[in-house]
């Protein structure tokens, strides 16, 4: 029993300094957009940005790849699909060879842009109270959208009901 409250003890003494060191973490995090001011919010914002930019390269390059891969196997089944014999009631046929040429164009250029597109990008990394510091910026700036869009909306409703004044909405 003795070694269970000592394991006890211990596990609750690591929580707490776990807790303690995300707590300054984010004090830091709010201190560093205090002093920094709008140099730190646009460097914050800037790499967030950053980040945001290389992860959509990226969904960019894997939907290209697949793009060509669907385009040139809808190309091959609309080529088969020609060759065969007309069937009542399927409208189009005849235009399933000039579509399977602009398919496999397509799918020709989408691989050509992929292959100029080599390496990973790399975005800039951000450290524990960075991340902090930008979770409060990007709160903050919501803030201001809603308070801005509550307020111009107050305004537009004020004046609707008949009111001149909307200074004080």
């Amino acid at each position: 029993l003795g070694g269970l409250k000592e394991k006890a003890g211990e596990v609750a003494e690591a929580a707490t300094g776990a807790v303690k060191g995300r707590m300054d973490t984010a004090k830091g995090g709010k201190k560093l957009v205090d002093e920094g001011g709008p140099s730190a919010k646009a460097a914050l914002l800037a790499k967030s940005a950053a980040n945001d930019a290389v992860v959509s390269d990226k969904e960019a390059s894997k939907l290209m790849s697949l793009s060509a891969e669907r385009l040139k196997s809808a190309a091959k089944k609309l080529r088969e699909a020609a060759g065969m014999p007309d069937v009542e009631g399927i409208e189009g046929k005849e235009k399933f060879a000039s579509l399977a040429d602009s398919f496999e164009e397509r799918a020709t250029a989408y691989t050509k842009a992929v292959s100029l597109l080599t390496g990973e990008m790399e975005g800039p990394a951000f450290s524990d109270l960075e991340t902090d510091a930008l979770r409060l910026v990007l709160a903050q700036e919501g803030y201001e959208w809603a308070y801005e869009k509550g307020a111009s909306a107050a305004g537009a409703a004020a004046k609707s009901c008949g009111y001149k004044d909307t200074s004080a909405v």
